[in-house]
Parts: C-alpha cells; structure tokens; sequence
C-alpha cells in the first residue's frame, strides 16, 4: 500500500473562519477609509495653506497699489505745485524783462533829450547857429505812398535872434527806371515856414506817385533877415516792411 521508494509528507492547510474573513476585510476597509481621509485632509490643508498664501499676496499686491496710488497722487500735486512756481517765475521774468526793456528805451530816450538839449545850450564843437538836428520819416497809414515826417531844427550857443524862413524837401529816386527829383512843398501846396529862437519840430507828410521808387532825401533851410543863409542835409530814405 505505501511505496517504499518515495518518503511520505503530511501537508496541513489552515482553514479561517468566515468571521475572521470579515473582520480581515473590515480592518483592511478601515485601513483604505483611513489613508483616504488622511490624504483628503492633506489635500485640504495644503490647499488651505494655498489659499492662505494667495490671500496674503493679494493684500500686499493691494497695499503696494494703494501706496502706488499714494504716491502717483503726491507726485501730481508736486507736478501742480511746481508748474504753478514756474508759471509765476515765468510771469516775474516777463515782467522784469519788460521793465529791463522799458527802461532802456526811457534811458535812450532820455539821452536823446540830453544831446538835443546840449547841442542847443553847448555844442560839442562850441559853433553856434542853425542845424539840423533830426529827420524821422515813417509810413502813414495804409497808403503805399504816403509818408509822415518830422523834422527838428536847433539855434546852438547863441539865442539873441530868432531865426526866420522856409524848409524845402527834395526826394531822390528813380521813377519807371529814370532818375528822377520830386520838390517839396511844390508850388501847389503850403510853404513849411520856420520861426524860433531855441528850436522847432516841424511835423508834416509826404506823397509819392506810385511809380516812384525813393531813396534818399534832402532838407533844405532857407533863412532870411540879416545873416541869411541856406544849410542842407542828405539822408538815405528808410526801409520799411512791404515799403520802399
């Protein structure tokens, strides 16, 4: 019945009970549950912690904005504050700079006076008697050819006779390519009288045709009575904006 060659084994298999299957299978099922839980609850932790972060980085951010916002608005007021200043610096400079300007003409002006005043009571050359001490010529109006002039004659050193006669103009130029000399007063306007013992400005205008093209002009002065004399002077005809 037994082989003699081969050596027996008893092999002896264990058996659970269905209990202890379903308490195996409950503790396992606890075990899954459990880990589960845990890595849920990490899970919300750690995006609680996220969130925790990107909250405190909003708040920064917006602090950092509303001190941006601070600032920008500091900035603009300093900007203001300092266009303002140079406004106000530039409106002192314009003034001083017009009050420079203004005193420099009046300096000018009052050595002009001086000088026309000398020149009457001491000339630098100590000669006395008639001179001319200025012409000014000026556009009047709108019309191309109309001319305002004044003319200022000085008695220098000596005052004791009073000085009679006439001013006449001549106004050289060409007139359609041709030289040309036009007399003024001529013979059909009022003569420019003159009769003073210090000085006289004598103020009047000039017409030209519209064909003539100035450019210099002659005074003379005639005098009459006891030491008559005629004196005269050559000046360049002035340029004008659009005019000769």
């Amino acid at each position: 019945m037994f082989n003699a060659n081969k050596t027996g084994e008893l092999i002896v298999k264990q058996r659970y009970s269905p209990r202890t299957k379903i308490i195996v299978a409950g503790v396992l099922g606890l075990l899954v549950v459990g880990g589960a839980g845990a890595i849920y609850n990490y899970g919300l932790t750690s995006a609680g912690f996220k969130r925790f972060v990107a909250s405190q980085v909003q708040e920064n951010l917006q602090r950092q904005i509303e001190q941006y916002k601070q600032d920008n608005q500091q900035l603009r007021e300093a900007l203001a504050r300092a266009e303002r200043t140079l406004q106000m610096d530039q409106t002192a400079y314009l003034e001083l700079d017009q009050s420079l300007k203004d005193s420099a003409r009046q300096i000018v002006k009052l050595r002009e006076e001086l000088n026309f005043y000398r020149n009457i009571i001491s000339p630098a050359n100590k000669k006395s008697g008639l001179r001319i001490q200025s012409l000014n010529i000026e556009p009047e109006g709108k019309n191309n050819n109309l001319y305002k002039y004044k003319l200022v004659l000085i008695q220098a050193l000596k005052h004791e006779q009073t000085i009679r006669g006439k001013v006449k103009f001549e106004v050289m130029g060409l007139q359609v390519g041709e030289n040309a000399v036009l007399q003024f007063p001529d013979g059909k306007t009022k003569p420019i009288n003159v009769s003073f013992k210090y000085f006289q400005d004598i103020e009047g205008q000039i017409e030209l045709p519209k064909n003539f093209e100035p450019q210099e002009i002659k005074v003379n002065v005639i005098t009459r009575g006891r030491g008559a004399q005629t004196i005269e002077q050559v000046y360049a005809w002035p340029k004008f904006n659009g005019k000769a």
